[in-house]
């Protein structure tokens, strides 16, 4: 039998992807979402495209109760759900403290109880804070730095794990991502645009959107253009990266302990490369001003992805232009996303224990419980 495994935050942009990627590849998949950036929507989709379902929890991961039901028979988890915006989290530091490290500590004891010991967790560059130099990119092994609330919960986080691994010998692997961007081929799941806090969507959606324009946040980096530089990798690549992870802990019998791993390309793009590589996808210039730049903003952010490369056998296959031309392949043929979140025809939402009418109940339609 297949091994069975919770996404938290499967609804999200990069949970989506995976989910489809994990069921594509055998698994049985268990979800828990609360929704509030996630869509129902994207797991609808992800159902049609793989012509599989997954179970589907709709709640909070500070929820133990409803953890523990959705817990039950797992073999691994993959924890991806978090508040991630880090100018949100300078303004709101209590309220990322309380979800991203309250919500982590209440699922790894629900993991504990369940017998569970397995867990790939998504964490963030922005544990390095400002120090990487684009001429030399940033490693596992380099100190931890967060500049905001945002990276200080991803690096906590990371610390949690690796006392669970120490104590409970369980096996945990932390993936730092390094701004992910791009939409599934097909067009039908991606990263929605209004909301979105980085770069490529702003960018397409001041493209689409009459009268809107671009702010380009700090013009005067120390880097070659004067804008801030990134290491960039495609969602395709970046799920790629969570079943390599997977793989790893699922192949070993004994623990693992705690690894840690960049997750990028080790290319960096500046803003303007990637306002050019906007307008090669799209044929349109992208409408934009010059701003300040914003509280928490790191000038580089480069990884060195050897380590992945070296251990797990992974790397990055997709640049810049494929990202972008893929997410303006979604945002063009999803202007609004995923559409509003409340119920509607001919597909309602089903909440609670109730269930589809059996007319409006589309066949790939997966459980929400």
């Amino acid at each position: 039998m297949s091994a069975k495994l919770l996404v938290t935050g499967g609804a999200g942009y990069i949970g989506a992807q995976l989910v489809h990627d994990l069921l594509v590849a055998g698994y049985q998949v268990v979800v828990v979402d609360d929704f509030s950036t996630g869509h129902p929507e994207a797991l609808y989709r992800v159902h049609a495209l793989t012509g599989r379902q997954s179970e589907v929890f709709r709640g909070d991961i500070s929820d133990g109760r409803l953890l523990s039901r959705a817990l039950a028979g797992v073999d691994a988890v993959l924890h991806l759900a978090a508040y991630k915006m880090v100018g949100e989290s300078m303004v709101e530091p209590e309220r990322y403290f309380r979800n991203n490290l309250g919500g982590m500590a209440q699922l790894l004891e629900s993991m504990h109880v369940a017998g569970v010991s397995r867990i790939v967790y998504s964490s963030s560059a922005a544990v390095y804070g400002s120090q990487a130099d684009p001429q030399r990119p940033i490693d596992e092994d380099a100190p931890l730095r967060p500049e905001n609330p945002y990276g200080f919960t991803k690096a906590q986080g990371e610390q949690m794990l690796e006392w669970m691994a120490w104590c409970r010998q369980w096996s945990a692997i932390s993936l730092r991502y390094f701004n992910p961007v791009g939409a599934h081929p097909s067009g039908r799941i991606g990263q929605p645009q209004d909301g979105a806090a980085s770069l490529v969507p702003r960018a397409l959606q001041a493209i689409l959107k009459e009268d809107a324009r671009l702010q380009v946040f700090g013009t005067d980096y120390a880097t070659p253009d004067g804008t801030g530089l990134r290491d960039y990798i495609h969602v395709v690549d970046l799920s790629r990266a969570h079943l390599a992870a997977l793989g790893a802990l699922l192949d070993t019998p004994v623990s693992r302990g705690h690894q840690i791993f960049n997750v990028g390309t080790g290319r960096p793009h500046s803003v303007r490369e990637v306002l050019a590589a906007c307008q090669r996808a799209t044929g349109i210039r992208v409408p934009c001003d010059e701003a300040p730049r914003r509280p928490g903003d790191v000038a580089c952010a480069v990884a060195d992805p050897t380590r992945l490369r070296r251990e797990l056998g992974f790397e990055a296959t997709l640049g810049l232009d494929a990202m972008v031309t893929s997410a303006w392949e979604w945002c063009r043929g999803n202007p609004t996303g995923y559409g509003p979140i409340e119920p509607r025809a001919p597909r309602p939402l089903p909440l609670g224990r109730g269930s589809l009418p059996p007319s409006a109940a589309p066949t790939t339609q997966g459980r929400i419980k």
